[in-house]
């Protein structure tokens, strides 16, 4: 079971203000909520509007093991959002009620939150790393990969190279496959200086659905691990138009 991990310094967009059209409208931003591992035992939340009124009630969120359409819909007047254990927003200054704080990405209101194993010390629980979830942004048929490792980490799938320095992500459209559709792959990582092999196998291709691969250290061997969850096909319009969080 991971107990922790070593995180290079996630570079999150940083907080800014909505224009005033969005800030009398309200932002309406859908998320899927997915824990990193059977370590994160908090699977109900609150999420909280950090910009929103003193008096506000956290909207009930949930964080699954697993990757589907379900999603939480809230209407928000920043894209700062803070999660705590409780509905009343004075939880989130309460001692161990703070389950965690992201900033979702500019340019797209669908992301996935990845809460993943908190540092030593945090008053929050969790880490919380967004994820863009936008038909563009994360098309079917793609990979989405992020090393969380402090380590310079390469993938190959079939011949193609794709690099990694420590807190990039990358996606990957239109990966090599064999004749029966899955891709030969091998991972590497920096060890004194020289790339080691790590992982190898034979990932399918997504398909129309799509995948998100984390990579990670593990902290009592320091070994790059790799972590994927298969996802489903992005929503359809009409999907969108009609879906009901």
């Amino acid at each position: 079971m991971i107990s922790k991990l070593i995180l290079a310094a996630l570079v999150l967009t940083p907080f800014s203000q909505l224009a005033i059209a969005q800030e009398t409208a309200g932002l309406k931003a859908e998320l899927r909520l997915l824990a990193f591992s059977s370590d994160i035992t908090v699977t109900e939340a609150y999420a909280h509007d950090v910009a929103g009124p003193a008096d506000a009630t956290g909207v009930k969120v949930t964080i699954q093991s697993y990757l589907n359409h379900d999603f939480s819909s809230l209407v928000l007047r920043s894209r700062k959002i803070a999660f705590s254990t409780k509905p009343d927003r004075a939880s989130l200054t309460r001692g161990g009620e703070l389950v965690g704080e992201v900033a979702l990405p500019e340019g797209g209101d669908s992301s996935i939150l990845l809460f993943l194993p908190g540092k030593a010390g945090a008053k929050q629980m969790y880490q919380v790393m967004p994820i863009p979830d936008s038909k563009r942004a994360f098309p079917a048929g793609s990979f989405h990969c992020t090393n969380l490792s402090n380590l310079p980490v390469r993938l190959t799938l079939e011949s193609q190279p794709y690099d990694f320095k420590p807190a990039q992500a990358m996606l990957i459209e239109n990966a090599p496959v064999q004749a029966n559709g899955h891709s030969a792959m091998r991972a590497f990582a920096v060890k004194d200086n020289e790339w080691m092999k790590v992982s190898t196998g034979l990932w399918p291709s997504p398909g129309e659905s799509r995948t998100l691969i984390i990579f990670y250290q593990d902290t009592l061997t320091g070994n790059l691990r790799l972590q994927a969850y298969d996802d489903v096909p992005p929503r359809t319009a009409k999907e969108q138009a009609t879906a009901k969080p």
